[in-house]
């Protein structure tokens, strides 16, 4: 069950995947379900919270959008390139007309390659001020807000 007050998160996660039933033409439907969206919020906020120095214990609402958004997006491009990959089929034919049922797992890949090292810039940095501000007592660091 989703907390009423995470709901907005994984509708602006939707929004920007593009999953929404007007866009996904074949499918004609939302290729994800809510909860599985949910999951890699909270996957992503996990990611963060513990791979990440310091450890800490950000919940959702703590940690800026755009850098969870990215975490999340990088679980969703895992579970869906493992689906892929399991599910993708060759056929070549004798005219040497070849067909590839459900090949996204590369598409995916190049996504989360470029997605994977702006991810990691972004929590670091966030953490890096989060540490150097709380270490002023809540002050701000001129060093950071320039």
């Amino acid at each position: 069950m989703i907390p009423f007050e995470h709901k907005a998160f994984v509708k602006k996660l939707r929004d920007f995947i593009g999953d929404r039933q007007e866009l996904n033409k074949l499918l004609d439907d939302e290729e994800n379900t809510d909860n599985f969206l949910y999951d890699c919020i909270l996957d992503a906020l996990n990611s963060i919270n513990t791979e990440f120095s310091p450890d800490t214990t950000y919940k959702i609402a703590q940690v800026p959008w755009q850098t969870l958004k990215n975490g999340a997006v990088l679980q969703y491009l895992i579970g869906k390139g493992i689906l892929s990959a399991r599910n993708t089929l060759t056929y070549n034919d004798a005219t040497n007309i070849t067909v590839q049922d459900e090949d996204t797992y590369g598409r995916y890949l190049t996504y989360y390659n470029a997605l994977f090292n702006k991810f990691n810039v972004s929590v670091t940095a966030w953490k890096m001020r989060k540490n150097i501000d709380e270490c002023y007592g809540g002050e701000p660091s001129e060093f950071w807000y320039r």
